[in-house]
């Protein structure tokens, strides 16, 4: 309809209009109107804003945020009333929470239920497709709350939809930010039946639930097995992920000793083709369906089952193989907020905005999730407990979560160790300056309101590897780190309250998906390194992730020098870039074995897992370190034995003093079982030399 100018409801007692010069004059007059219902407006401020005249009006009785408004003034120029800044207000969240756990589909097999939250919307109607392919129209009514519903008899399994949804003066199509299954390319989604769920076989494995007990595990369903060199027959899909192959694969992560894989994003995302897979390619790091599994792993996205089954066959294998789960979200922004279901329902209330109404994009990627707003909070958490209820989920790795606020990452954590004790969360807890407080918001510098929240810790990446944005040197290369520094890292970067509260806060890594490899890394800063040279630099920071206090952190290939040809950000990169070169793990088995040797070390031995910061101060002691080598040396006290590493970063040849009584149970390289009293040494890495007591 034609709108002479603009009017938005910007709160329950207030409207905002904006009139072009042509049109205004020195006797402005505004009425609402609904039907039979008129309501003269009180003009309370006027401001000139370039072409236009801005006007601030009281509203004195009471509307309905589902119910057609238009804005009259004394000339009759009209205006639609727009739904504005009211979503953003404090009463708006008190009076349209929602506490039912039922928005979306519920299915059974004599009828169906589809629910949708919009307080503001006009009209809503379900396009409902048969098995057919015959097409109808049905209205939802406006119940309360801000619910719009509709109960169709009969059984729906099967049947495709989506919605019409006007909230102003159009309908938009959109589909359902709720649901659980999906079309290809999520044109629509899926009414479908939970009993056809592929069935679990195995119970999940055990674990303390102590995140100092953890070995994760970082890898992506495509990259593992997608190039020429994986004996997959399924390539970069879910089962392909699972086939049983010798020395690469589940086998190869079973085999190095991790406790938990964490999947690179699974839930459905925008950026690839779901059946022209080989045209583009994306990490996944682009939220399109938050509870639907991505469908580029699929055999056939367009099953509606399908890719649901596959994803919980792989957590179901993987759980069969001693291995637990964890899940990446990215619950900061979306892919696209114009297209994105949240603002075709409720514009302006599931994002932020500044104080001037302009929405942030902090993120980086077009927009931010007003994750403090309740429905917002809520979504969030039911998602949580829909992948744990439904894909049997250990625990969570969170994007960007510095952007997110405490108390919904409080709730998030709380609620995930309810359902599994044994689960656990972890995020990037960069403080990203937005439209929060920084008190409210959830970065590692907010850490001890946070305190069963761990986070990855960057200033072990650049002390141990290097300069991530900077041509710095770290230990890890030959680097000079101060003895306080790395005394510090080493205990969980928690002692003292370095960076954390306790050690389970810390997320020990000097790789990820994120920026270069560490060969590639390796490469930029220093070019005359040779690869040997490389390899026993990767061998060192392997080491010290391994042997820290705190959580140990892999990033898949890492073990076998990965390399993604020097590209920093490969986030669309093609597989070529991407994927994981089994043949790598054969030239570098013996760096491969190390991994598994300190892993095997770690779990053997309780004093490299410290959970207390009282117990750290007590247990490990630095050694003073002589003028003439940057080794570094640690003695950790467990309950029967005595322990010393060494970690050395260079090439200098060098007597350890090891002491009286202790025994080297790994030499730089891999286990040994030898008495010694010294040991000299040749080559960077780590040390160990145990004295039972």
């Amino acid at each position: 309809m034609k709108s002479d100018f603009f009017s938005y409801l910007d709160g329950f007692n207030l409207v905002t209009i904006m009139v072009p010069k042509p049109i205004d004059n020195d006797h402005k007059k505004f009425i609402l109107e609904s039907g039979v219902q008129k309501i003269a407006l009180t003009i309370v401020k006027m401001q000139n804003i370039g072409a236009e005249t801005k006007y601030s009006c009281a509203i004195n009785d009471t509307i309905f945020l589902n119910q057609n408004y238009m804005v009259f003034d004394e000339s009759r120029n009209q205006s639609f009333l727009r739904t504005g800044q009211i979503v953003r207000t404090e009463l708006f969240d008190m009076m349209y929470d929602y506490d039912g756990d039922d928005l979306g589909v519920t299915y059974s097999e004599s009828q169906t239920t589809f629910k949708l939250w919009t307080p503001v919307a006009k009209e809503v109607e379900l396009e409902l497709i048969d098995l057919k392919g015959i097409k109808q129209f049905i209205d939802l009514r406006y119940q309360e709350l801000g619910i719009w519903s509709v109960t169709i008899f009969g059984n729906l399994e099967g049947y495709k939809y989506r919605y019409k949804v006007r909230v102003n003066e159009i309908f938009k199509t959109t589909t359902d930010p709720y649901a659980i299954a999906s079309s290809a390319n999520g044109t629509y989604n899926y009414v479908v039946n939970p009993d056809k769920f592929y069935a679990f076989k195995h119970a999940k494995p055990e674990f303390s639930g102590r995140k100092v007990d953890a070995v994760l595990y970082e890898t992506s369903i495509r990259d593992f097995t997608i190039g020429s060199s994986s004996k997959a027959t399924q390539k970069g899909l879910y089962r392909g992920f699972i086939e049983d192959l010798p020395n690469e694969g589940v086998q190869h992560m079973v085999d190095l000793g991790i406790t938990h894989v964490q999947l690179m994003p699974v839930y459905d995302f925008e950026g690839t083709d779901e059946i022209k897979k080989n045209e583009l390619y994306n990490w996944g790091y682009n939220p399109s369906q938050y509870n639907v599994p991505e469908g580029w792993f699929s055999a056939n996205p367009d099953d509606p089952y399908e890719r649901i089954n596959e994803l919980r066959e792989v957590v179901d294998t993987l759980h069969g193989k001693g291995l637990r789960v964890n899940m990446d979200v990215v619950y900061n922004h979306v892919f696209n907020m114009g297209t994105f279901p949240f603002e075709k329902l409720v514009p302006g209330y599931f994002f932020r905005f500044d104080d001037k109404g302009i929405r942030t994009e902090v993120s980086g990627c077009g927009n931010d999730i007003a994750s403090e707003r309740p429905m917002m909070q809520k979504f969030i958490l039911n998602s949580i407990k829909w992948w744990m209820n439904t894909y049997h989920i250990d625990g969570f790795r969170f994007d960007l979560m510095g952007l997110l606020d405490i108390e919904t990452m409080n709730k998030v954590d709380s609620l995930v160790r309810s359902i599994d004790p044994a689960a656990f969360v972890y995020g990037e807890g960069w403080n990203m300056a937005n439209t929060l407080p920084p008190e409210k918001r959830a970065h590692m510098g907010n850490q001890q309101f946070m305190p069963f929240i761990a986070h990855f810790n960057d200033a072990f990446r650049e002390a141990i590897k290097g300069g991530t944005f900077s041509s710095t040197l770290g230990f890890a290369m030959g680097g000079k780190v101060s003895n306080a520094d790395l005394f510090y890292l080493f205990t969980g970067s928690a002692v003292d309250q370095y960076r954390f509260f306790n050690p389970n806060q810390s997320i020990n890594y000097i790789e990820c998906h994120d920026n270069h490899t560490f060969y590639d890394r390796a490469r930029v800063l220093n070019p005359n390194f040779t690869d040997a040279e490389i390899k026993d630099y990767a061998r060192l920071g392997l080491s010290f992730i391994l042997l820290s206090q705190g959580v140990p952190f892999i990033h898949a290939g890492q073990e076998f020098l990965r390399t993604k040809q020097g590209v920093e950000n490969s986030y669309k990169s093609p597989d070529a870039i991407n994927q994981v070169d089994w043949t790598l793990r054969e030239k570098h088995l013996d760096l491969v074995q190390t991994v598994k040797d300190l892993i095997e070390i770690r779990k053997t031995y309780k004093v490299f897992r410290l959970r207390q910061v009282a117990d750290i101060k007590q247990s490990i002691r630095i050694a003073e370190q002589s003028v003439q080598t940057s080794t570094v040396s640690f003695t950790l006290n467990g309950l029967n034995q005595t322990i010393r590493v060494f970690f050395k970063n260079n090439y200098i040849d060098e007597l350890l003093p090891v002491g009286e009584g202790y025994k080297v149970i790994f030499n730089g390289h891999n286990k040994v079982d030898e008495v010694v009293t010294s040991y000299v040494v040749k080559q960077p890495g780590a040390y160990i030399f145990v004295k039972e007591n």
